[in-house]
C-alpha cells in the first residue's frame, strides 16, 4: 500500500491543475471621492465585524466586510454606499474566471466552504474559501479566498481520485475517525518493515557461503538481490515516514486555536481613515488584536506592478514556480505598513514601515506564547518559500518572529490578516528537514525529475521485494 501510494504522488503532482494565472488582477483604490467607511456601516446598522478589506471588480471598488466568521461578507460600493447582493460568491466568480481562464458559461456551482474535505483537503490551511466548479476541465474545482483576494487550489476529478488514493493507501485514511488507532498500527507496521530489513541485510552476509543452494531458485535468489538494494531505502523510509508520522499526530494535538475577537464601529478613528484617503491603495485590512484595530495598509506602487498575493497550488509538477511567481522583496516594491485604526497615527515610511507590520509581529506572539517581549530576538520578512517555511504553508508574506526559549520557537504571522501560519520549534525544523529530504528526497539542486524517478523506482523495487517474498510464503505454506 505504501508503495503504490508512494509512486502515485509524483503522477498526482503532475496532473495537478495550474492555473493561467498566479495573483489576482492589480487593483488600485482611490478613496479620495468615497463615502466614509464610518457613514457606509452606520447607515446599513453594522455596528461589529471582524474584518474590512476592499474589493475591486465589474469596474467597481466595494468596502468587504466581514460581519460574521462563518456567513458571506458584504460589499458595499464605495462611492453611492448600495449594498450589492450576492456580491461575495460574485467575487469569487470573477476571481476564478480570472485563475483559470474559463468563462462565466462554464460555472456550474458556487458554494462556501467552511471545513475540510475530501474534496478540499486540511494541507490548504485557508478557511473560509468559496468554491467554483466549471463544466468543463474534468470537472475542475477552483477554491478561491476572497478576502486576501487569493487561489487557494485547483482540483479537477482526475485530482480528486488520485489523491483519494494516495491518502487511503499511504495516510489510511480509513482511520482518520480513529487517529490513536491509526498511528499505532501504522506504527506497528513500519517497526515489522524496520525489522524485515535488518533481518534481510543480515540473513543476506550470513547465508553468504550457501549461494549454491540458490541456483535453482529464482524467486530466493532475486528476492535476495533485490532486497539488499532496496533495504537502506526502506529503513530510510521507514525511520522518516514514523517520525513524520509521530510529530504529524503531536502538532495536531497541539494546534494553537485563534479565536477572532469582533472590531466595533465605535472604535475605528475618523481622523485616521481621512489619512488613508489621501493615498491611492493596491491593499487595505483591518485587522485587531488585543481589542485594539489596526489598518494594514500597501499602497499602490508607482511602477504599477501588480502586489497582490500568489497562488500557492498544492503539489505542482515544480514546486520552484511558488518561488519564482513571487520573486519581489519588500524592498523593491511598495512597502506595507500597519497603523491603529482608533487613534490618529503618524503613516510611517521607510524603515519605520517595515517596524510597523514587524511590531505589531511581535504583539501577537508575545500573546499567543505567553512570554515576555524581551524573548524576541529577532523578526525576518519571509517573501518566498524555502527551507522550514515550505510552499504547504500558503500564506506570503509573512513575518518569521525568533524567541529565544529552550526550543527557539519560530512563529510566522501573515501581517495581512493576523493569522499564524506556523509554530516551529527546533524538532518540527528537525522533522521537516528529515521528511523533506530523507522521505521525499527533496533536494534544492537535484532535479525533479530525476528525483521523482529514483525515488518511484525503489517505492517499485520495494513492492516487487514484497511480492516475491508473499510468493516465497505461500509456497512454502502449501509445501
Amino acid at each position: 500500500m505504501w508503495g503504490i501510494s508512494g509512486i502515485s504522488h509524483p503522477i498526482m503532482t503532475r496532473l495537478q491543475p495550474k492555473p493561467v494565472a498566479f495573483s489576482a488582477p492589480t487593483a488600485q483604490f482611490d478613496l479620495s471621492n468615497a463615502l466614509s467607511l464610518q457613514k457606509v456601516l452606520d447607515k446599513h446598522q453594522i455596528v461589529s465585524f471582524f474584518h474590512i478589506s476592499l474589493a475591486q471588480f465589474s469596474g467597481k471598488s466595494f468596502y468587504r466586510v466581514s460581519v460574521t466568521a462563518d456567513k458571506p461578507a458584504r460589499y458595499f460600493e464605495m462611492n453611492t454606499g448600495e449594498e450589492l447582493v450576492n456580491a461575495d460568491a460574485a467575487y469569487a466568480k470573477s476571481l476564478a474566471m480570472h485563475f483559470t481562464g474559463n468563462n462565466i458559461s462554464s460555472i456550474a456551482n458556487v458554494e462556501l466552504i467552511t471545513e475540510f474535505s475530501d474534496d478540499y483537503h486540511a494541507v490548504n490551511r485557508i478557511l473560509p474559501v468559496w468554491r467554483v466548479s466549471f463544466n468543463q476541465d474534468g470537472n475542475l474545482r477552483a477554491f478561491i479566498d476572497t478576502e486576501q483576494t487569493r487561489l487557494s487550489t485547483l482540483v479537477d476529478d482526475k485530482r480528486f481520485w488520485l489523491t483519494k488514493l494516495f491518502e487511503f493507501g499511504h495516510n489510511w485514511s480509513f482511520l482518520q475517525s480513529a487517529p490513536k488507532l491509526q498511528i499505532t498500527l501504522a506504527g506497528i507496521i513500519l517497526c515489522a518493515v524496520l525489522a524485515s530489513a535488518f533481518s534481510g541485510i543480515y540473513l543476506y552476509f550470513k547465508l553468504g557461503n550457501h549461494l549454491k543452494r540458490l541456483e535453482k531458485q529464482p524467486i530466493k535468489r532475486w528476492h535476495r538481490r533485490i532486497g539488499l538494494l532496496v533495504s537502506l531505502a526502506a529503513i530510510i523510509f521507514a525511520t522518516s515516514g514514523f517520525f513524520h508520522l509521530l510529530m504529524s499526530y503531536i502538532q495536531q494535538q497541539n494546534v494553537l486555536k485563534i479565536t477572532p475577537q469582533p472590531i466595533h464601529l465605535h472604535q475605528i478613528n475618523d481622523d485616521a481613515w481621512q489619512a488613508l484617503t489621501k493615498k491611492t491603495l493596491a491593499k487595505l485590512d483591518l485587522i485587531s488584536h488585543a481589542g485594539i484595530p489596526y489598518w494594514y495598509v500597501l499602497e499602490a506602487a508607482h511602477s504599477g506592478e501588480n502586489q497582490m498575493p500568489i497562488a500557492q497550488v498544492a503539489a505542482l509538477a515544480k514546486e520552484q514556480v511558488h518561488a519564482e511567481h513571487h520573486q519581489h522583496s519588500p524592498k523593491e516594491l511598495t512597502m506595507p505598513y500597519i497603523v491603529r485604526a482608533d487613534t490618529t497615527s503618524k503613516i510611517p515610511s521607510g524603515k519605520e514601515a517595515f517596524k510597523s507590520v514587524e511590531n505589531v509581529a511581535k504583539l501577537q506572539v508575545v500573546s499567543l506564547a505567553h512570554r515576555p517581549l524581551s524573548e524576541i530576538v529577532s523578526t525576518t520578512w519571509v517573501t518566498q518559500f524555502a527551507k522550514e517555511y515550505g510552499f504547504i504553508f500558503k500564506r506570503l508574506p509573512v513575518i518569521k518572529v525568533q524567541l529565544n526559549d529552550e526550543d527557539h520557537t519560530r512563529y510566522y504571522i501573515e501581517p495581512a490578516t493576523g493569522a499564524l501560519s506556523v509554530k516551529v520549534r527546533d524538532i518540527d525544523g528537525l522533522e521537516g528537514f528529515i521528511f523533506a529530504y530523507l522521505h521525499k528526497w527533496a533536494f534544492e539542486s537535484f532535479n525533479k525529475d530525476l528525483r521523482d524517478f529514483i525515488v518511484a523506482l525503489f517505492a517499485l523495487l520495494n513492492i516487487i521485494v514484497g511480492a516475491l517474498g508473499l510468493n516465497l510464503f505461500i509456497r512454502q505454506k502449501r509445501y
